[in-house]
């Protein structure tokens, strides 16, 4: 059916059909919620505000479904403001469409064309299918205007499959809130997707103790636990039952509550006996049921199936019961869970009955725990009480309140942000000060492009009106440090002054006739942390004179930033080995540059120098490398174009004599014929 339908259409014929496993309609699907009309498609969208990068949430479930982890991290990020789009799986037979479901939150749903057939969770895209979707999610950000950097969060590994093409200008983060394996209907296949995800994204969250220890010894992982919307739970006026209640509360016994998901871990058995043992608990099960042993729950004459219930009604009819239950077995999938409804039901102040969850070890005794029919009626008996105890309740809800999303999403909005410090050398000589000012924009104007960033800014013997210039931007930005010379003193020495100033992690030596593409900073970053093997590292560019050099046609920046971001899809963390790196733009380990020596400073006012440093980290056997998924626009040699040509040549000519001193006869730099083949058909 999803191969010839919409998956909406789907989802509403299903709902007519008989359930697998004699499972009522009523019990095993959300309640169908009203969409609202799409807003005028992406051109609806307000604009960026502010500095701050956007973020793109592809999503495990729906936004109308259940509210969870996800909901409540997008919302929360939107309101540290940043512009969040949740997209969903489900896709839109005709134009992508966007509504805001909170302030800064917009639900998106992409076309379908060229995706029909691709199921969610389970599908793997055809190349066809993949290069689509790359299309669907650019035009996206192209009619939004997107911050030039962006992050895009994971929650599922069906995506993987598309999102790993993207260029590093979207930076990846898999926020992993599930053991999946512990799913039965997990495929092999998505496992495979999770673990290339593990190994490949930028960033990783996991929600549980349980994830950290299983996923720290694999790669860098943050932990950022499940929390609570408090708001939506403290207001004390929600007292009344909610009307679908009416009638079903029995007077004179122990209410039991539960709201969340039915599923193959609930323990059906464990209630099971202590429904039947103790009549004078009134158990009440919320939540859809998709899995056939709880159904026989409803046979029994204490206990209420009422499936699926609103997420506005959660708070009340909390506050309806005297006791709330967790009764999960203990499965590798709920090891790995940090209980949402913990969270909850101690924000309301009731306590709660759960089996021995590890994640609520934390809670110590704010929780009651047992894992068998006769102590857990037990441990109901006993906590009925605290229901109506100001002093417990008290301690709940603050435990509820340590815990509340706005602080997970400060740890998660922190962690994407986390990078090394970078220390960018840009060398100034002459009058010319727009296009050292150009280069610097690329950088420091247009956003949040790298998040822990320090400029070099070096004068090499400037007039005082072009230093007073140079002082001015360096006075309005505290990430400039300016450097003066005061004296020509060549790019070899230059650059050296500013690498004993700068004091970051990695250092990268840019020309002040450059302008970075976005992303380019990071995926060089990137490659220096995953490949140890790799000293130095540069981008491709449109001029320059070795196989750095690639064909690329653009009118002015933006438009290089668009071509860039082509060039780089389907190339996402790819290098090649090169002999030199042109130092235009070239990246290093701070360590590296300490152990192996800077720049040689023979050379005078420049040429050969990227040649013979380039040659002292091949003898220390490191490998100097070419970024396929990083760009930078040169206009080439500036400086050294203003030089005479027969100045240039006899420097040339000095300098080349120098260098085969050193190293033996200098081969001549050429171009490439082709580049790497690209994880994604059509791209370059």
């Amino acid at each position: 059916m999803r191969r010839v339908l919409p998956g909406g259409a789907v989802e509403r014929l299903k709902r007519r059909l008989p359930v697998p496993g004699g499972i009522p309609r009523a019990l095993a699907f959300s309640p169908v919620q009203a969409q609202p009309a799409a807003t005028g498609g992406y051109a609806s969208v307000p604009a960026r505000a502010g500095d701050k990068p956007d973020i793109f949430v592809l999503s495990i479930i729906n936004w109308d479904f259940r509210i969870q982890r996800p909901q409540h991290l997008a919302t929360r990020m939107a309101a540290e403001g940043h512009r969040v789009f949740y997209i969903e799986m489900e896709q839109n037979p005709r134009e992508g469409t966007v509504r805001e479901v909170a302030p800064g939150v917009h639900v998106v749903r992409l076309p379908n064309r060229g995706m029909r057939g691709l199921q969610s969770y389970t599908g793997v895209p055809t190349p066809s299918q993949a290069r689509a979707w790359i299309n669907h999610f650019h035009a996206l950000a192209d009619a939004i205007a997107a911050s030039p950097v962006a992050h895009v969060v994971i929650e599922h590994p069906y995506w993987w499959n598309l999102a790993r093409h993207l260029s590093p200008e979207y930076q990846i983060t898999f926020d992993c809130m599930d053991d999946i394996g512990g799913f039965s209907n997990t495929e092999p296949h998505v496992l495979e997707a999770e673990l290339d995800m593990i190994a490949r994204a930028d960033k990783m969250v996991v929600s549980s103790q349980y994830l950290f220890d299983k996923f720290s010894p694999i790669r860098d992982v943050v932990m950022v636990r499940n929390g609570t919307d408090v708001s939506h739970f403290i207001d004390d006026s929600q007292a009344q039952a909610p009307g679908w209640l009416t009638g079903k509360l029995k007077p004179g016994t122990i209410r039991v509550g539960y709201v969340g998901a039915i599923a193959e871990w609930f323990h059906t058995d464990l209630l099971e006996a202590v429904a039947r043992a103790n009549p004078d608990f009134d158990i009440h099960l919320c939540g859809a049921v998709t899995a056939e042993a709880p159904l026989r729950l409803g046979n029994l004459p204490n206990v209420t199936l009422h499936g699926e219930i609103p997420y506005g009604d959660v708070p009340a009819f909390h506050r309806q019961m005297d006791v709330l239950i967790i009764p999960f077995q203990l499965l590798p999938i709920i090891k790995a869970c940090d209980p949402v409804k913990f969270y909850e039901y101690s924000a309301v102040m009731r306590p709660t009955v759960s089996t021995s969850l590890p994640e609520l070890d934390r809670a110590g005794e704010l929780v009651f725990r047992a894992d068998d029919a006769l102590a857990f009626a037990a441990q109901i008996r006993h906590a009925a009480p605290l229901a109506r105890d100001a002093d417990f309740g008290q301690r709940l809800r603050q435990y509820a309140l340590d815990n509340a999303w706005s602080f997970r999403a400060a740890d998660m909005l922190a962690e994407m942000r986390h990078e090394p410090k970078l220390s960018v050398i840009v060398l100034h000589y002459g009058a010319d000060t727009d296009m050292t000012l150009a280069t610097l924009h690329a950088m420091l104007g247009r956003g949040d492009v790298y998040p822990n960033l320090e400029v070099v800014l070096v004068d090499n013997g400037s007039t005082p009106e072009v230093l007073d210039i140079l002082r001015a931007r360096a006075a309005g930005d505290d990430r400039i440090v300016l450097v003066e010379n005061g004296e020509n003193l060549g790019f070899a020495r230059g650059n050296n002054r500013g690498i004993e100033a700068a004091t970051g992690e990695f250092v990268l030596l840019l020309n002040n006739d450059t302008f970075l593409a976005p992303g380019a900073l990071l995926a060089m970053v990137r490659h220096l942390q995953r490949n140890p093997e790799v000293g130095i590292v540069g981008p491709m560019t449109n001029n320059i004179g070795n196989e750095a050099r690639i064909e690329i046609a653009y009118a002015d920046m933006d438009a290089m930033a668009r071509a860039a971001r082509d060039l780089a899809t389907g190339h996402r963390g790819q290098w090649t080995p090169i002999p030199v790196c042109a130092y235009f733009c070239a990246m290093f380990r701070r360590a590296d540059l300490d152990r192996l020596g800077h720049l040689p400073e023979i050379y005078g006012r420049g040429m050969f120098e990227d040649d013979d440093h380039c040659a002292t980290f091949h003898q220390a056997g490191l490998v100097t490398a070419l970024a396929e998924d990083a760009f930078c626009h040169h206009h080439l040699s500036a400086t050294f174009n203003a030089l005479p040509s027969g100045e240039k040549q006899q420097l040339f000519d000095r300098n080349r004599a120098l260098f085969e001193e050193r190293w033996g006869k200098w081969v001549p730099h050429r171009y490439r014929d082709s580049r790497p083949p690209a994880s994604l058909p059509g791209a370059r």
